[in-house]
């Protein structure tokens, strides 16, 4: 529970900087148009950013480093985008493991899976663009002595896909494991 309030607390966080940051620093008075002078034109509204958090359960085999491990869990995404006025802009992909586990074949070993990665991407002005990130994660072997020096090794077993719209709507957020 205080797990999912933190997470919380760190998407509205990042969505107030994000908002912060399309925010005009200044604000310019509204003069009045005399009739006679034509008709009034506006600058377009700056775009706003967007935010979307998904849960995802990921399932699957990839070849680790000295055997294939069938991979099973959830993979938490957060995907902020912030749209440049004239369409296109950046997103930015937080992927989290979230109690990820493997099984190595043939060893039949236990792995644990950790880690999180964040991916700052441009997106384009076209009509829709698809990223694809490989978060680079973290695998604990299980034949460690105890308190280990060695580190884990990092790893890139999952592809993160996310679907924009060329305003920053954000569609499709999938999760493949393996290759």
């Amino acid at each position: 529970m205080r797990r999912n309030a933190l997470r919380l607390a760190g998407h509205v966080c990042l969505l107030t900087a994000a908002l912060a940051l399309t925010v005009p620093a200044t604000a310019v008075p509204a003069t009045a148009v005399p009739a006679a002078a034509g008709p009034v034109r506006t600058a377009r509204a700056a775009a706003l950013p967007q935010l979307r958090s998904v849960s995802l359960p990921i399932k699957g085999t990839f070849k680790g480093p000295s055997e294939n491990i069938a991979v099973t869990g959830t993979l938490d995404v957060s995907v902020i985008t912030l749209p440049n006025t004239a369409g296109g802009g950046t997103a930015q992909i937080i992927s989290s493991l979230d109690d990820a586990s493997g099984t190595g074949d043939p060893s039949g070993g236990t792995y644990d899976l950790v880690g999180a990665h964040r991916d700052d991407l441009p997106f384009s002005a076209a009509a829709t663009t698809t990223l694809k990130v490989r978060p680079v994660l973290q695998l604990i072997s299980p034949v460690v002595p105890p308190n280990p020096v060695v580190p884990p090794n990092p790893i890139r077993p999952v592809t993160v896909s996310v679907t924009l719209s060329s305003t920053g709507a954000i569609g499709a957020v999938t999760a493949t494991v393996g290759p």
